[in-house]
């Protein structure tokens, strides 16, 4: 494309998005936007991890309860260190109350240390 028409590429962009923000509109009742996940708090043996629900296979037993195996994006705090992690490890949805249990790589070992402790879910009504 030339470059004479590069100015006019974000009236195009702005168009397509218009239009399709109309689109949506009229197909409301069929799609829905919304903040869905966990945010919770694990302990260790020496260290304890701020967690945020990540992706998890779930297998429902009733209405307000889930047994399932999932990935929680981690902030890891260890000896006055606060280094980014994923934990792996199962989990159990009771409600609005999550009992988790990851499992954490410690350095530089490279052994899996494990913790424990209670998630909140937040997300719209189902």
């Amino acid at each position: 494309m030339s470059t004479r028409l590069w100015p006019y590429r974000f009236y195009l962009l702005a168009l397509v998005v218009l239009v399709s923000t109309d689109f949506v509109k009229a197909q409301e009742s069929k799609t829905a936007a919304f903040l869905d996940g966990t945010l919770g708090v694990t302990l260790g043996d020496g260290f304890y991890t701020i967690n945020i629900g990540g992706p998890s296979f779930s297998l429902v037993l009733d209405k307000g309860m889930k047994l399932g195996v999932g990935a929680l994006p981690s902030l890891h705090f260890e000896e006055g260190k606060v280094t980014p992690k994923l934990g792996l490890g199962p989990r159990v949805d009771l409600k609005k109350v999550s009992i988790i249990a990851p499992f954490f790589p410690a350095q530089p070992t490279g052994k899996w240390v494990g913790s424990l402790g209670l998630a909140y879910k937040f997300g719209r009504k189902k």
